[in-house]
């Protein structure tokens, strides 16, 4: 892949979007560009000149932008990296297009380009592919475009559309609204919506060097990363979700962010984290970060694919430091709650791939390999706990709820290597079928 091939894919896309209609994409990765280099507006803005254009990096923490984008957003030379936002100039001090964190949401939250059939139909066709993986609960988090989103999820559930199981996490800007004890909550509990709090981005990506490190990246000695919130904002948007008693995922995954998000947890829960607030991703984590992990009762999301995918981990944080990115069975070993996911659309959401990513690894954590029984524990019982779902799933067990995976083969016994050719024959929500490969009753 190349800047040519961007080039081509958008001219492709925006020869048919009618004049002043936004062009949007996703899944650019400069490390997987023979020029290694990020895009700029000078790469695209020849494409079109009647369209405004934002093109996401794959990790969602970094987007392009054309000229006629900027210009509606209105973003000029006088942009200020502050806040948490960051906008990439070139040598000449001029604006290239980029931008990142806090400035990608401002930018997404202010396009609104589907209506609310497109999006609920959007979140069927999405539904099939998770329930064609194996999942039969999903914790969704929704964008900055959440009251149109969440609008769909609640019209789904009255309709009775709804195969999966679903957990609904707002953005922090969601915050507020989940003050009224009504709002988002379907009319009839079945189990199968529920609000269940906010997702915070404490920092960025390691891929885009924006996920927030106590030392500077390897490859890029000047830089840090971001800590996209001071740690009295973060403290106080976990007060505000603690005192509604809604749960809290932090993304964290430089270091330096999952040690803010620890010290936050503990201040609002003073050791008692009754509402589960969780920290997303975890990626660099220490043995000393562990034990506060443990000791604090604080719960982690882990994606095991990141692993396979992050091939250039080792330049960014170099040998000292590689060996504690993606620690899965030392958190394990250390009592800590960790559930598995796949935070896509970044990786692929297959559950089955999330295992098998767990068993192989990467060439940096074979210390950290997982076996069957506990990659399966990532995506059953320690997944129902951080939903708080301990008590009814998880488990085949009498008096638990019928939610069921049913493979193509027996995997206790299976080689690692062979795990992700292990197919899904059935997936059982609640008793009813959601998905069945062709043939299979």
């Amino acid at each position: 892949s190349n800047v040519t091939a961007l080039r081509l894919r958008l001219f492709a896309k925006a020869n048919k979007a009618p004049p002043g209609e936004w062009v949007m994409g996703r899944g650019w990765d400069q490390e997987g560009f023979t020029e290694r280099r990020y895009p700029s507006r000078d790469d695209i803005d020849d494409l079109t000149r009647d369209n405004p254009v934002i093109l996401t990096r794959v990790c969602g923490h970094v987007a392009l932008l054309n000229t006629v984008a900027m210009n509606r957003l209105e973003i000029d030379e006088a942009a200020a990296n502050e806040e948490g936002s960051v906008f990439d100039r070139d040598e000449s001090g001029r604006l290239t297009g980029i931008i990142r964190e806090r400035a990608v949401e401002e930018a997404l939250g202010g396009i609104r380009p589907w209506n609310d059939e497109v999006i609920e139909a959007d979140i069927l066709a999405g539904e099939y592919e998770a329930a064609k993986s194996g999942l039969t609960s999903l914790h969704c988090i929704l964008s900055s475009n959440y009251e149109q989103e969440l609008r769909a999820f609640l019209s789904l559930h009255s309709k009775r559309k709804l195969a999966l199981r679903y957990r609904i996490y707002l953005p922090a800007a969601g915050l507020k609204r989940l003050e009224g004890p009504e709002f988002g909550q379907p009319v009839e509990d079945d189990g199968m919506l529920k609000i269940l709090g906010v997702k915070v981005f404490a920092d960025g990506s390691l891929g885009a060097r924006t996920a927030a490190l106590s030392e500077p990246y390897s490859d890029d000695p000047t830089n840090s990363g971001i800590l996209r919130y001071t740690g009295g904002q973060l403290e106080e948007i976990l007060g505000k979700a603690h005192s509604l008693g809604k749960q809290v995922l932090i993304h964290a995954i430089g270091d330096a962010a999952v040690s803010q998000a620890i010290d936050a947890i503990v201040s609002v829960t003073r050791g008692k984290n009754e509402w589960r607030h969780r920290i997303e991703h975890c990626s660099l984590c220490t043995a000393e970060t562990m034990e506060r992990l443990k000791e604090a009762g604080i719960g982690v999301s882990v994606q095991p694919h990141f692993a396979i995918s992050d091939t250039w981990a080792s330049e960014r944080l170099g040998e000292r430091r590689i060996k504690w990115l993606y620690p899965l069975k030392s958190l394990l070993r250390n009592g800590v709650t960790a559930s598995g996911g796949s935070d896509a659309p970044v990786e692929p959401v297959s559950p089955i791939l999330g295992m098998w990513a767990a068993m192989v690894g990467a060439n940096y954590s074979a210390e950290e390999r997982l076996d069957i029984k506990e990659a399966l524990r990532l995506y059953t019982i320690n997944a129902a706990f951080n939903g708080f779902n301990e008590g009814n799933l998880g488990e085949i067990r009498e008096g638990f709820l019928a939610d069921l995976t049913i493979l193509d083969s027996d995997i206790r016994d299976i080689h690692p290597a062979m795990l992700r050719k292990v197919g899904v024959a059935a997936t059982v929500v609640n008793g009813r079928v959601a998905y069945s490969y062709e043939g299979v009753p």
